[in-house]
């Protein structure tokens, strides 16, 4: 494989969908409803859990979509990345009959990463978000199987088929700050037959 069928989308939301999007996910980490890796959905390797971040699914906190700025944000996005994605590859043309997702916020601090693994999704989008000015290194995305690099950046959106092996390089925290760290909104993507 040459290269990995990816979509990516720079500079995602207006700085008012931003606040919007950043006081739910404060609210979220201050409320401490972000749970440690082995009840946050972590992938597993050899019977080890393989990433160090904190999280939570949406679907455990909210019990209308609606009543999220992140989902209901997300999901507009989505509406339009998701045809954009379907028409990136050959091999991602059904993305556009995806009929299911999920939502789960993660947050990375201190040395925190996720190993090398693939999604039990047809596709992932990955949101980033980070408190201005960013106080971190690191946090970047690696498909491992093709050595390709997506440097990091807050406001940011990558969507990729979820065989795609991919892993997150370790965040380095560069000062003090209270939950400033990298934050990932990742949206499993599923085709469910009906």
């Amino acid at each position: 494989m040459d290269k990995v069928p990816y979509l990516l989308k720079r500079d995602v939301f207006s700085d008012e969908e931003l606040r919007l999007i950043f006081d739910e996910l404060q609210f979220l980490n201050n409320s401490y409803l972000m749970q440690p890796p082995k009840n946050s959905g972590s992938a597993i390797s050899d019977g080890n859990i393989i990433k160090n971040n904190k999280g939570v699914f949406l679907r455990n906190v909210y019990c209308r979509e609606d009543a999220s700025s992140i989902i209901r944000l997300l999901k507009d996005r989505l509406s339009d990345y998701g045809i954009q994605y379907s028409k990136l590859h050959i091999a991602n043309l059904t993305a556009a009959d995806t009929n299911e997702i999920w939502f789960l916020v993660s947050y990375y601090e201190n040395e925190d990463c996720y190993k090398p693994h693939e999604d039990a999704t047809f596709a992932t989008a990955l949101f980033w978000f980070n408190k201005e000015p960013q106080k971190f290194t690191g946090g970047d995305l690696t498909f491992n199987n093709t050595n390709e690099v997506v440097e990091y950046k807050n406001n940011t959106c990558v969507i990729f088929p979820g065989w795609a092996r991919h892993s997150v390089s370790p965040v380095y925290f560069d000062g003090e700050g209270d939950r400033e760290g990298r934050y990932c909104v990742t949206v499993g993507m599923h085709i469910v037959p009906k």
